[in-house]
């Protein structure tokens, strides 16, 4: 998969929501159609994922860090949304001079907020999505992320257990580790099941027994055995430096 293409569709969702990317229609139609498998220019796609100002820089500082030119490079998008070892190249200083500056702008963070921010990330933080989540929170606004919001918004895994319309639309029932917090400390807890939606139009179609990589209560892509490892991982580490 091209990392266009991934980037747009781990993007997708929230930006329907309202939550992240260029605002009004034009653009959300733009991507359900390329997403969908109409042609669509590759210059028209970068300029709207461009607009997504959160993930977009870390895109830029984990393509930075590992001298790859294209921050829309898949391995660079995987790495945020999934996680992998380019994620190891990013130095803790880069991180938080990107906060600063990339999340200080007009319609996101003042700049006192961000120095804030940077300033208080744990020493191993990596640039991954649930560092994103539970540590930075929305840099736009538009989305107050705490409680159950938080689960929604990381990108989680689950296997598939079955097959399920929920009032008339696709979708899948999945073994799910919600993310719960207790007093201060957070954790994945015991397994669930648990309903998400599944566009069969952005993605191929989906086993009993596979492994799916979930976002705002949506199938994003079936997930190999090393995405697996690797988003646990990385979720795990982001977990663990809030916890210490």
């Amino acid at each position: 998969m091209s990392g266009l293409k991934l980037a747009a569709l781990y993007g997708f969702y929230p930006h329907r929501l309202g939550f992240c990317g260029p605002q009004g229609d034009s653009a959300k139609k733009t991507l359900s159609n390329y997403l969908s498998g109409k042609k669509i220019s590759t210059q028209k796609i970068r300029k709207i994922l461009e607009a997504f100002e959160g993930a977009f820089s870390y895109y830029k500082l984990i393509a930075k860090s590992n001298g790859v030119r294209d921050p829309f490079d898949e391995k660079v998008v995987k790495a945020y949304w999934v996680g992998n070892h380019l994620l190891e190249k990013v130095p803790n200083s880069l991180l938080r001079e990107m906060i600063i500056k990339e999340f200080s702008k007009k319609g996101l963070l003042s700049k006192e907020a961000a120095e804030e921010k940077a300033k208080g990330i744990p020493l191993n933080s990596r640039a991954h999505h649930s560092f994103h989540v539970l540590v930075i929170g929305s840099v736009t606004g538009r989305v107050l992320l705490g409680g159950k919001l938080l689960d929604l918004c990381r990108v989680s895994w689950g296997r598939v257990m079955e097959h399920k319309n929920q009032k008339g639309k696709n979708g899948v029932v999945i073994e799910h580790q919600p993310l719960q917090k207790k007093g201060k400390r957070y954790f994945l807890a015991e397994p669930i099941g648990k309903f998400v939606f599944c566009n069969k139009n952005f993605i191929p179609k989906i086993k009993v027994g596979d492994i799916v990589a979930t976002h705002w209560n949506q199938v994003i892509q079936i997930l190999s055995k090393k995405d697996v490892i690797n988003l646990k991982k990385y979720t795990q580490i982001t977990i663990e430096s809030l916890n210490n």
